[in-house]
């Protein structure tokens, strides 16, 4: 006897996944009731077919957190039918008192705060924007990786003693390296290990150079290059840190309000308020803090060049933290890259923004 499928048609569900590598568990449920929660192997396909056949007809709205599995699932998903936003986990709600963790749990949290419309998913990239994005994640990478080997090399030359002056300047030229290849210290084979890891230190320069030339080329391509334009306008701010904003950034109108923007960078402060009693602490410590830390260098530089930007500072910095006044000045410089993105029109010396 052939079991009868249900008709969902016209009925809204809630989906909550929860992914793992090998496995995902997924509650669906309505406004008021949990359906089902389930482990699915970790497929694309096989969960679809699985929504398909359980719940045909319905109009299916599904979440699952941000992390390593990227967007790809939620851009099946929606090219499928079903309405998906991936959310940050730090935004999930916690009930007091919640000190048990499963996977279960988590799945049926999230179909149920989807279910009482409390997530607001994170900002949708398309498939381009994350392959270009990741060339600044893996210069970013490449550089991080270099410092720790520059490092690890200084301490090598403190430690044993040895004497080299190129190598202990702050910034290495190919002549540093040059320098220190030529050094002769202790036994053969520390002499070949330390060789080794100054070669891949001259390795890793030439990656970081071979990523920006693709940078360069990204930022002068039909998608970029009349943004590139007007970001270059402003004071500070070069073509790496400008094609580095585009692509972290995305599309400026997601960002309905100066202080969105803001908030997004990590520019706003803390705040304590209890009655009538206002005040303002140091940053929160949230938001994109490799370009919250960009645009305080580039700050640093458009004091120096707009005399509005310089008059703020230090009105801001008499008897208090200039390192304060200068996050206010980088805040004021967030608002004008926003304007200046949206209306698609250069940077003005001298204007208050």
């Amino acid at each position: 006897m052939t079991k009868k499928r249900l008709d969902w048609t016209n009925q809204v569900l809630f989906a909550g996944i929860d992914l793992h590598k090998n496995k995902w568990v997924v509650t669906v449920r309505t406004q008021d009731v949990v359906l089902k929660t389930f482990v699915t192997v970790a497929e694309n396909d096989v969960l679809l077919r699985t929504f398909q056949h359980q719940w045909s007809g319905a109009a299916i709205y599904a979440v699952y957190e941000a992390g390593c599995f990227g967007y790809h699932l939620a851009d099946f998903l929606i090219s499928n039918g079903i309405k998906t936003i991936i959310v940050s986990p730090h935004t999930i709600p916690v009930a007091p008192g919640q000190f048990v963790k499963t996977d279960i749990i988590d799945s049926k949290k999230l179909a149920l705060e989807l279910a009482k419309g409390s997530l607001s998913g994170i900002y949708h990239r398309t498939a381009d924007e994350l392959y270009d994005r990741a060339l600044i994640r893996k210069r970013q990478q490449l550089i991080k990786r270099k410092v720790q080997i520059h490092n690890q090399i200084k301490a090598d030359l403190l430690f044993y003693g040895i004497k080299c002056e190129a190598g202990h300047r702050k910034y290495w030229s190919k002549q540093t390296i040059k320098e220190m290849k030529q050094m002769t210290v202790g036994t053969t084979s520390y002499q070949e290990a330390l060789g080794l890891i100054i070669e891949e230190y001259e390795f890793l320069r030439k990656q970081i150079n071979t990523i920006g030339k693709l940078l360069q080329q990204l930022s002068e391509s039909d998608r970029y290059s009349k943004r590139m334009e007007c970001l270059l306008s402003i004071p500070g701010i070069g073509k790496l840190s400008a094609i580095t904003i585009l692509l972290e950034i995305g599309d400026i109108e997601r960002f309905p309000s100066a202080e969105k923007f803001a908030s997004y960078l990590g520019l706003t402060p803390s705040e304590h308020s209890s009655g009538d009693v206002v005040r303002k602490g140091s940053l929160t410590g949230m938001g994109h803090s490799s370009l919250r830390k960009l645009l305080v260098e580039v700050s640093w530089v458009a004091i120096k060049k707009d005399p509005v930007l310089l008059e703020k500072f230090q009105r801001l910095s008499k008897g208090k933290s200039k390192c304060k006044a200068i996050v206010a000045v980088a805040k004021s410089l967030a608002n004008r890259i926003r304007k200046i993105l949206k209306d698609d029109e250069p940077y003005v010396i001298g204007v208050v923004g």
